[in-house]
């Protein structure tokens, strides 16, 4: 037996036993190798085997810890939900994060539960400005603001821009549905650019922007959403020159930058006038959905705006997750969850890629990327796609065509054909059912005729 199955062994020993329970402290390295006569190291690098089969978690000096993953409940186990963007459960690390909320109290006592200002706890966003600078974002703390979540930043750049201004909101097709539903009940006016594996028409965008009274420009350049593409570096840089020819403001939605989309990435941030771009940033599809905090870098003349807006919605945002977030990014634990992540999330990909490619169709085109969480689907025929999903459904699997992330009234050839598959709620186990939506897509009877 190999040393560090040997420990392994002591561990699930331990547990069987009850002198390890949910949440409880492993023996130290030092203690487990005196136990077994082997080395420190050794036993170290079982543990860390063992905390990446999910079993164990670690806090930055304060040792491993058994981790309490709930099991699977009886619908978890008989529905896969290829819809819903939230992380996998198993993968949220709310025992760390238990950690350094409580150890924030420690530190700051009652002021971690007073009002804070608008824009965020100033040592929160000092550590930003350094995190952010490590992925091309070169900012001061006074430009950035702390938002309970990326859709209220979203928010707040629509307010800027378009209240009591004239102009139109350019969108790539598809897009994000929500900020689409959001510049309706602003009553933005929106124009659309199709947005496609290999990025715009240059030429139909140029002419948008010298014809359409375009005002700014919402655009997700990374792990788009719904599609997954990912703008190259050239096409960045396009889209911040054009920005500057033209005069137009970029909202440059960076929700899934942490997930990582290749050696030498930057954001266009990184590119343009870093006073014509908006930066939006999120915590929530990568870590912890509830916590819901996001950060936006917005320009010197607009930031105290964007603040005062948000003063007036919601006065702060919450100063305890503040704190935790603070702490969690200083000591490496976020950087350290980023990275387990990312792993998990690409071999999801891989293995999705691999069923695909065992079972695909020519009538079909799945669009499956290195990074990120999103498969885009377009189906060539005409299917019944109502019925498509309903089949789905009685066999436990949801999925639903991505129409609402259309310009509504505005005609686009196949988008009822669309769909976008979200992984990242989904095990690997349950992945396996990816075999039964290709088939199902496979067996789709069109709307006029037979299979």
């Amino acid at each position: 037996m190999k040393k560090s199955e040997e420990v392994k062994k002591y561990i699930s020993h331990l547990v069987e036993e009850g002198k390890l329970k949910n949440g409880s402290r492993l023996p130290s390295c030092r203690e487990t190798a005196a136990k077994l006569e082997m080395n420190k190291i050794t036993v170290n690098r079982a543990y860390r085997e063992i905390e990446e089969e999910h079993k164990v978690y670690s806090i930055q000096r304060g040792g491993f810890y058994l981790a309490d993953f709930d099991l699977e409940s009886e619908q978890e186990k008989t529905v896969v939900d290829f819809t819903a963007v939230r992380p996998d459960k198993r993968l949220l690390p709310y025992r760390e994060f238990t950690h350094v909320m409580n150890k924030s109290t420690e530190l700051y006592k009652t002021s971690a539960y007073d009002y804070e200002e608008p824009k965020g706890l100033m040592s929160l966003r000092n550590v930003l400005k350094s995190y952010l600078m490590t992925g091309g974002i070169y900012t001061s703390p006074d430009q950035i603001l702390v938002t309970n979540g990326a859709q209220q930043a979203i928010g707040l750049a629509l307010q800027c821009i378009f209240q009591e201004r004239k102009g139109k909101l350019l969108v790539e097709i598809p897009t994000y549905s929500l900020v689409i539903k959001q510049a309706q009940m602003m009553g933005i006016q929106m124009i659309g650019i199709e947005r496609t594996s290999t990025g715009y028409d240059f030429k139909k965008l140029e002419k948008l922007l010298k014809e359409e009274e375009i005002r700014a420009f919402y655009l997700i350049p990374r792990h788009h959403n719904p599609t997954g593409y990912s703008l190259s570096e050239k096409d960045k840089r396009k889209v911040a020159d054009l920005s500057n020819i033209y005069s137009i403001l970029l909202i440059e939605d960076d929700y899934l930058a942490d997930l990582g989309s290749g050696k030498n990435t930057m954001p266009v941030h990184y590119y343009g006038d870093k006073e014509s771009v908006i930066y939006i940033r999120s915590f929530s599809k990568t870590f912890m959905p509830g916590l819901r905090i996001g950060a936006g870098v917005f320009p010197k003349y607009m930031a105290d705006e964007a603040a005062e807006r948000k003063r007036l919605a919601d006065l702060n945002t919450s100063k305890p997750f503040q704190y935790a977030l603070e702490l969690f990014i200083e000591t490496g634990m976020y950087e350290k969850h980023i990275r387990k992540v990312r792993k998990i999330y690409s071999e999801k990909l891989k293995k999705a890629s691999a069923i695909y490619h065992s079972l695909k169709s020519e009538d079909m085109n799945w669009y499956i990327p290195d990074n990120g969480i999103f498969i885009w689907v377009t189906d060539k025929r005409k299917i019944n796609g109502s019925l498509l999903e309903r089949n789905l459904k009685e066999q436990g699997i949801i999925v639903k065509n991505a129409e609402d992330c259309f310009l509504p009234g505005v005609l686009s050839e196949n988008r009822n054909q669309c769909y976008r598959l979200c992984l990242s709620g989904v095990t690997s186990q349950s992945l396996e059912r990816l075999s039964e939506v290709i088939t199902a897509f496979q067996q789709a009877k069109l709307l006029h005729g037979k299979i």
